[in-house]
């Protein structure tokens, strides 16, 4: 009886991630699992063995980000293609119990959406849902908690319902067991290997685009593929260059000293998975140094959960109080305060806590995971099919924190010196080009918003198609018109049609907006006579929707219902949109 009791105390908790906001998710609610006694199995969507959903007697919990234009994250888009087969039956899941929590930010037009469809597509299958869909928001004053708690409670009210606890709930001061166990061995730590599905290119250029007395340090960096070009070594236009950092090896060193740990640093590591599944590039013999360099991250703003886990390892009372403080629906202001809004690292929350050290055994459940950074790819695989061209602003900015600000990645990037490896994958973009080669397109693309479009044209003018329209916007033609020779030199051979928004130029501000304005005669008949497509890619701050009014401004002026006939566009993917903030 036992045994069966044990056996039906299972749940399976299946993520989609991107930036690691779900997986962070996941991996709590499995803590919650485990004080109600469910035995609960974490995992990403794309690693899990899709078949089991039709088979399995245990309840699956479905925790599911959204990224770009209502998208699925990479970890989940081969698990979607699969559950979108014609093939499957429509009640070939009738006996799969589910959940489904969302995460998103209600500000993007397509909110939640991959959760959404998800749900909607689970209950065409048959599958039972345990309770409604849960939407988080990261526009909630308490942001994504606002709904998750309350979502969480329901939750485990029904499974509660359904599999009665069989002893008490693990009082809350008591920490889960740790994910991995780890002891020091005497083996020689094993040579990491490069993940399968990633590239290895090499850095042939670093330069700055902007002038030295610009701001914003805009970067061109070119990596170069091996030769000879194998088959994952293709884009294309519109595509991303997905890279994966390393800490800067001073951070790692300081941090190793915060944590006493400076002795151990380089001794073998023999790392045994009991309740994680680790990437299988991660050796299962390395060194401490190894892990903070390359995978383990010390410079992300730590989350709810990093607060959490680090309350259960504090020998002070009073930090025992803040910390706790943090884990709490009614703390989140002030972790916001503390953490989000002046952007302080984990290094730097960890020496806030000097009573407050992470166990060894702890590690892979107290750090996240190095999180990857996309970037448009900016050159066209068919004009150098081994060079990859970023356009990267440095990210570098001011908060309360006496230091800078700092982007990992641009950090990282511009230490790298020629010749020094580079890791990457391509991932398909949200833009695309038009089915049909000679079809206008539109571009609006300020600041570095430029990058994708860049291969958009070389792709085009390649081809000899002409009827390429570009509006950039930046705030000064002599600070940072971004590949401004090339541009002008498509202008010139009568590849590329340019309206550039200087700003800051003359002492009434102009902005791409008013450009798209100023040539409504030429916008309407592009669009309405020749069926142009639009692609808008920038800042998404205020940009994209001032950019859309401009566009129903054109409209209204030619037409009636300019706002539908403008979603119209969306809808038929004429007029798409990749922004970020």
């Amino acid at each position: 009886m036992a045994e069966e009791t044990e056996a039906q105390r299972r749940v399976l908790i299946l993520y989609g991630s991107q930036t690691g906001y779900a997986k962070d998710t996941a991996f709590r609610i499995g803590r919650q699992a485990w004080r109600r006694h469910f035995a609960a199995t974490i995992q990403a969507l794309d690693d899990t063995d899709k078949w089991q959903i039709f088979t399995t007697q245990q309840p699956v919990i479905f925790v599911c980000s959204t990224t770009g234009q209502g998208d699925e994250p990479d970890n989940m888009k081969r698990f979607w293609r699969f559950l979108l087969r014609k093939s499957i039956p429509p009640d070939a899941l009738h006996s799969l119990q589910f959940a489904v929590f969302g995460l998103g930010d209600s500000s993007y037009a397509k909110f939640n959406f991959a959760a959404k469809r998800l749900f909607r597509r689970l209950e065409q299958l048959g599958a039972h849902a345990l309770l409604g869909r849960g939407d988080g928001d990261d526009q909630h004053y308490l942001g994504l908690d606002g709904a998750l708690d309350p979502w969480l409670d329901s939750l485990w009210s029904r499974l509660l319902q359904k599999y009665p606890l069989p002893e008490p709930i693990v009082p809350s001061h008591i920490p889960p067991p740790p994910s991995c166990t780890l002891a020091f061995a005497h083996a020689t730590p094993q040579l990491p290997q490069l993940p399968a599905h990633l590239l290895h290119a090499r850095l042939a250029l670093s330069e700055r685009m902007t002038s030295r007395e610009h701001f914003q340090d805009v970067h061109r960096f070119r990596l170069l593929l091996p030769e000879p070009p194998v088959a994952d070594a293709r884009w294309s236009p519109g595509d991303c260059a997905v890279l994966r950092p390393l800490n800067d090896p001073g951070d790692v060193e300081r941090f190793l000293e915060l944590m006493h740990w400076t002795q151990d640093a380089d001794r073998p590591l023999r790392i045994t998975a009991e309740r994680a599944t680790l990437p299988p590039w991660v050796p299962q013999t390395t060194t401490l140094r190894w892990l903070f360099t390359h995978y383990l991250d010390i410079t992300a703003v730590p989350r709810r959960s990093f607060f959490e886990m680090l309350y259960y390892f504090s020998s002070a009372e009073n930090e025992k109080e803040r910390l706790h403080d943090f884990t709490v629906a009614e703390g989140q202001d002030e972790l916001h305060t503390y953490c989000m809004k002046p952007r302080r690292t984990i290094m730097e929350a960890l020496g806030d806590f000097p009573n407050s050290r992470v166990p060894l055994s702890y590690i892979f459940d107290v750090f996240p995971e190095i999180a990857e950074r996309s970037f448009s790819v900016s050159s066209a695989c068919e004009e150098t099919p081994r060079e990859v061209d970023l356009t990267v602003a440095i990210v570098r900015y001011k908060t309360i924190m006496q230091k800078p600000r700092l982007g990992k990645c641009t950090q990282w990037l511009l230490g790298l010196h020629e010749g020094d490896s580079v890791a990457l994958r391509f991932a398909r973009g949200t833009m695309r080009l038009p089915a049909l080669p000679e079809t206008p397109i539109i571009m609006v693309g300020p600041g570095t918003g430029i990058a994708a479009f860049m291969s958009f044209i070389r792709a085009r003018v390649r081809r000899g198609i002409s009827a390429n329209y570009l509006f950039f916007g930046c705030r000064s033609a002599s600070h940072d018109f971004l590949y401004k020779s090339q541009l002008l030199d498509w202008c010139n051979s009568k590849m590329l049609h340019l309206e550039c928004a200087f700003s800051r130029d003359q002492a009434q501000k102009v902005y791409v907006q008013h450009k798209i304005r100023q040539r409504s005669d030429l916008i309407w008949s592009l669009i309405n006579d020749r069926g142009a497509v639009v692609y808008v890619s920038g800042n998404a701050n205020r940009m994209p929707e001032d950019v859309r009014q401009a566009f129903v401004d054109v409209v209204a002026e030619h037409s009636e219902s300019p706002h539908e006939y403008v979603q119209a566009m969306v809808k038929s993917r004429r007029y798409q949109e990749e922004c970020w903030y």
